[in-house]
């Protein structure tokens, strides 16, 4: 049985979108005593974050590291064949979902707060796992996913399609055995990044350098004899390095515990020396290790490049000039398409295209479609239910396209009554497998938040006067898993980010963009 102490978490009663998990309620692990630990090393131990650890019978458990390692909810992952299994876990950190992949080589994107796991592709990868135990981590430079096995092998996998990208050079010298790894740097659109292995054969800690080749260069000994399965992942500012492993050391030199013998313990990781300091041990059977990244938003500016930024402190704005458009084309929209997960934008010569967010190449969905736009300023959002994308414009004009193959679907009523001047749009429930959904737009010429009910008769009802004077350029959208609806509003010659509420339209300010995005999405896991 578990050691448990149980008691009301103030925090996470607060997160109200984690209702689904068990709430109120938290085991604190059992753990060694710290009293030889580094200073530095107590630190990164009270570094205040939640992370999500994979159980060997599909289950996500959620924990919080504020001060003691503290088990605060679970949830059931459901959505898999018979007898199928999610063996790694990782946050994709250009979209900020979860991913899994499972003993069948499917991979899916898991939704952290119901357990819903939605297949990504329609097949298993090809060549398939290879290996009883996985690494599996996303590179955050190319937004290309890590796997490797305790068998050496080493592939690399598209998030947005489900397939291996290249098979790379089996792990190497001898014959490790890989249970886990993680790359530093997990933000959108960073640009270095080092890749970190966890081998149980030799109880050490690797760099593998280049990635490409397999080659493993040892950092040092963890100390903890683990054998078999276990998780990895480093926080996305690098502060801490966390590990799952099943073994019987208690990690660095001198540290206690109350009982010893082969359990699963939680470890900080340091980075530079491989030396493991023990956590605490769970009679949960932990296989994966994921820690959440940071929000992420995407825009374009009036040059053509594309803008990575955190909506919450979105000072610091990362750059890519966009390459694939017709010459002389403006980006006109943005926005995730909840069923593939990738992110699509609407050009100024009536074409579609799909984003690379690693790089900003364009490419075209297509050929040009029928009727032209109409307008200056769009809206441009997915309708989750029927995957579909709506565009409006302030000329009224109110589309349906197909994704797809870039064509018209359907040219519907015009936006009503009066003479709307909509520039931004976005549905709620933005998550594939949604059943409902409502479409709200922003009004520049009014200042004022609408719900366009029904969608297809373009009609337009008033919610509520936003609170600020606005431009044209506005964007909007509302995240996946939270609900929260974003804008960025184009005000006093400023572009700032507001929460919006959407029972009454009104807005609170949370950032103030330092460069000019004239169109906003954010990504999927927020």
């Amino acid at each position: 049985m578990k050691t448990n102490y149980h008691f009301l978490s103030w925090a996470t009663c607060l997160l109200s979108f984690s209702t689904i998990f068990t709430s109120c309620n938290e085991d604190i692990l059992e753990s060694k005593d710290q009293l030889n630990a580094s200073a530095a090393t107590e630190a990164k131990i009270q570094s205040d974050l939640t992370f999500y650890a994979l159980t060997t019978n599909n289950q996500l458990v959620k924990y919080s590291t504020d001060q003691k390692l503290r088990e605060t909810g679970e949830v059931n992952i459901t959505g898999l064949r018979s007898g199928e299994r999610i063996l790694a876990i990782d946050f994709r950190p250009a979209t900020g979902q979860l991913y899994g992949v499972s003993n069948q080589s499917y991979l899916y994107v898991i939704n952290q707060n119901t357990g819903v796991a939605t297949q990504v592709g329609t097949a298993p990868f090809s060549p398939a796992i290879d290996g009883t135990q996985v690494g599996f981590d996303f590179n955050p430079t190319v937004d290309r996913i890590r796997l490797v096995t305790n068998e050496t092998q080493n592939l690399r996998l598209n998030p947005e399609t489900g397939a291996v990208v290249a098979t790379d050079g089996m792990l190497n010298p001898g014959s490790p055995e890989v249970v886990a790894v993680a790359y530093t740097n997990s933000m959108a659109g960073a640009t270095s990044t080092t890749l970190y292995d966890i081998d149980v054969a030799t109880d050490k800690l690797y760099i593998q350098t280049p990635p490409n080749n397999g080659t493993l260069v040892e950092v040092g000994r963890l100390n903890v004899q683990a054998v078999g399965e276990g998780g990895f992942d480093i926080a996305p500012d690098n502060s801490l390095a966390i590990a799952a492993l099943f073994g019987r050391g208690g990690g660095v030199e001198n540290q206690k515990e109350e009982s010893n013998g082969n359990k699963y313990r939680f470890y900080s990781i340091d980075l530079a020396t491989g030396k493991a300091m023990n956590l605490g041990k769970t009679d949960r059977m932990i296989i994966g290790v994921a820690i959440p990244t940071n929000p992420v938003a995407y825009g374009v500016d009036a040059d053509n490049n594309l803008l990575i930024f955190n909506p919450y402190e979105a000072a610091m704005v990362i750059s890519k000039p966009i390459t694939g458009l017709q010459p002389n084309e403006r980006v006109l929209g943005i926005d995730m398409r909840p069923a593939t997960s990738q992110l699509y934008a609407l050009g100024s010569t009536n074409r579609i295209y799909t984003v690379n967010l690693a790089t900003g190449a364009f490419a075209a969905v297509g050929e040009p479609f029928t009727p032209a736009l109409s307008g200056d300023f769009f809206g441009f959002d997915f309708n989750p239910t029927v995957d579909r994308i709506r565009v409006v414009s302030n000329t009224g004009q109110n589309l349906r396209l197909n994704p797809n193959t870039g064509m018209v679907a359907m040219e519907d009523s015009k936006l009503n009554p009066g003479t709307p001047m909509v520039d931004a749009s976005a549905y709620t429930n933005n998550f594939v497998g949604s059943t409902s959904t409502a479409l709200y737009n922003i009004d520049f010429g009014t200042d004022a938040l609408y719900l366009q009910s029904p969608p297809n008769a373009g009609t337009q009802q008033l919610v509520g006067s936003l609170g600020v004077q606005t431009g044209p350029h506005n964007g909007f959208d509302i995240g996946g898993v939270s609900g929260t609806a974003l804008a960025l509003l184009q005000t006093g010659g400023q572009s700032g980010i507001y929460r919006i509420d959407l029972s009454k339209g009104t807005t609170t300010k949370l950032s103030t963009v330092s460069k000019m995005p004239l169109s906003f999405a954010l990504g999927l896991g927020f």
